[in-house]
């Protein structure tokens, strides 16, 4: 199973995370559509990193009305099946971390890239890293 490893203090905010996020799931140069956000600080330059932690027993399925969160046994992520997905944004405002995002009503989790996170190849300062549990 493959997790995110976050290192904040070694965040630039070149946003690239971002943008590769956006590019891959959506095909679209939108830092807005991607599921992970960073949050510039600009006077300190101590940057922070929102991204789903993939928790063991997850609030956002706990809440989801119509079952559309589910886990892939290959990565271990949980991810939305839209076909099932109703919008309601229960999960959104459920999880602990703030790491489910909107864009437009789309609810926007990590999915974790099939194994191979985008968001960990694309960061060049090793602030984002992927890695087996």
């Amino acid at each position: 199973m493959v997790e995110l490893r976050v290192k904040s203090n070694l965040c630039t905010g070149c946003l690239n995370c971002q943008t590769v996020c956006a590019l891959v799931h959506l095909g679209i140069h939108d830092r807005s559509a991607s599921a992970i956000q960073i949050n510039l600080e600009f006077f300190s330059g101590l940057n922070s990193v929102t991204y789903c932690r993939q928790c063991e027993y997850p609030m956002c399925r706990a809440v989801c009305p119509a079952e559309a969160i589910f886990k892939d046994e290959h990565t271990g992520a949980w991810k939305i099946n839209y076909d099932l997905c109703v919008m309601c944004g229960k999960c959104i405002s459920a999880c602990p971390y703030g790491a489910m995002f909107l864009k437009g009503k789309t609810p926007l989790k990590c999915d974790l890239c099939g194994g191979k996170p985008a968001c960990a190849e694309a960061c060049a300062f090793n602030a984002i890293t992927a890695g087996e549990r």
